[in-house]
Formats: C-alpha cells, structure tokens, sequence
C-alpha cells in the first residue's frame, strides 16, 4: 500500500488478519447494500437512523447520546479498532469518520478501496448477520473539529485559517465565503481504482491552494458530506488542525443570507 503520514487506512490482507480480533468492529456504512452479501464480522450502521438527521438537502449531527446508543448496540466501546467501509472511499464512510471523530473515538479506520477492493482482492464475501454483546459506550465529544458560521466570522482574519471549499469549481465561482480557496473533494481520489491518490499527488494538491500543515484548515462544501470527505483525506495526510463547517453552504447562505463573494 501507498505510504502515507498517518496509519489512517488498512488494506484486504490487514482486515483479513485481523477478522477475529475481539476488540474491532467493522461498520458497513453502505445501507442496502449491506443485505446482498458484506465482509465477514461486519455489522451495518445506518447513517440516517443513527448518525445523521437529513432534513431535504441539509445534514446535521444526532445528539451525541443518540449516537453512543447505536455504538452500544453495536458492541462498540470507547477502545474499540472500529473499521469502516463502504462501496468506494467515497462520502457515506467519509460522514461516518467525521462523525466518530467528533464523538472522541480515536480508533478509526478505513478499509482502502471500500467492498468493491475487497471483492476484488478476492476476499470472501458473508451473507451472516454477527450479534456483539451490547457495551455502554460514553461520547467525549471534540468540537476542536467543528466550525460554526460564528466560529468563521470570528476567525477569518487569522493568517493561520484557511477556508477551502471542496464544492466543484462552477459552485466555487457561483458564489462562496468570502477569502476561501478550492479544491473539488473528488480530486482526492482515482475513480479508475476506487483508491486515493498517492501521497505525493495529495500533498501537492492541497499545497498548491495554500492548504499546508501548519494552518488549521476549515473545510465546506453544500451541505457537510463533501467537506467531511475532505476531513477524512485530511487526517490521512496527517494534518494537525482541521474543522469541518457541517452547515456549509447551505448554513451559511441559503439560511443566514450572509456574504458571499
């Protein structure tokens, strides 16, 4: 596998070595699809019952104690490796990522290339439904990871934030907040493979629009599911500082009508 700065994701082999480790989990996030055939040991999180509230074309979080109820049902504790995937890295995993981040579970983790990698790999495939003894899962909720249109107009003047919109370059120049920069979020991967671009074409990505290290970086995108696959890519690169602005665009204009440039 590609080296990257953290040790974010895990590939077939990894998975398969670790099937019957008693303290992971391996959430599939890909609703449906989770009844057709999964990994073995995997269970299915549905996001829109468990993690999310979406209300027409915006998404917001569950109350944290919403969320610690699913996890407990699931057998998940605050030490337990959680494994996510869905069909292609793409934005349901990146939503579910974002959201454990912000609940304070630390130990998370993406299987590179999602179930269709996996098939391809030649892993089995399991249409049994496991059972976990239920634990008592206790959120530690972190919003150093959450921006709020507040949050934005207290800190727009910081040389060290920067805003980058990774909504695709005709909605950038339709109109977004003011000072951001943009990187369409789909650029973070190879749809030929269903797996993310090499380090070096990542970093250079993000550093050719300012987006470096030692900034603390607030993604948007619409509605939060674009921005929070930008997180994800963000933390694979290892990057300190980084707030997803859930709200968005749709918060931050359609809503509250404020600036946009």
């Amino acid at each position: 596998m590609n080296t990257y700065p953290s040790d974010l994701l895990v590939d077939s082999r990894w998975l398969v070595e670790n099937l019957t480790n008693s303290n992971l989990r391996i959430l599939d996030v890909r609703g449906m699809g989770y009844r057709l055939g999964h990994i073995p040991q995997a269970i299915a999180l549905d996001l829109g019952r468990d993690f999310f509230i979406f209300a027409g074309r915006t998404v917001s979080s569950a109350p944290p104690e919403h969320i610690a109820q699913a996890l407990s049902k699931l057998g998940v504790a605050n030490d337990t490796t959680i494994v996510l995937y869905d069909d292609t890295n793409d934005q349901p995993v990146a939503l579910a990522y974002w959201s454990l981040r912000h609940i304070g579970h630390r130990d998370v983790k993406i299987l590179h290339g999602g179930f269709i990698g996996w098939r391809n790999a030649g892993s089995a495939v399991s249409h049994d439904v496991p059972s976990f003894t239920p634990s008592q899962y206790r959120p530690q909720i972190n919003d150093d990871l959450v921006a709020s249109a507040e949050w934005i107009q207290a800190n727009e003047n910081r040389a060290d934030v920067l805003l980058l919109d990774v909504r695709s370059y005709g909605e950038y120049v339709n109109g977004h907040i003011p000072h951001a920069v943009n990187l369409p979020y789909d650029s973070s991967l190879n749809w030929q493979t269903m797996f993310f671009r090499e380090a070096e074409k990542l970093r250079a990505q993000f550093e050719s629009v300012g987006a470096t290290p030692d900034k603390e970086i607030v993604v948007y995108c619409h509605t939060g599911m674009r921005s929070a696959h930008a997180f994800l890519t963000l933390s694979l690169m290892g990057y300190p500082r980084m707030r997803n602005y859930a709200g968005s665009m749709a918060d931050w204009y359609e809503t509250r009508q404020l600036p946009i440039e």
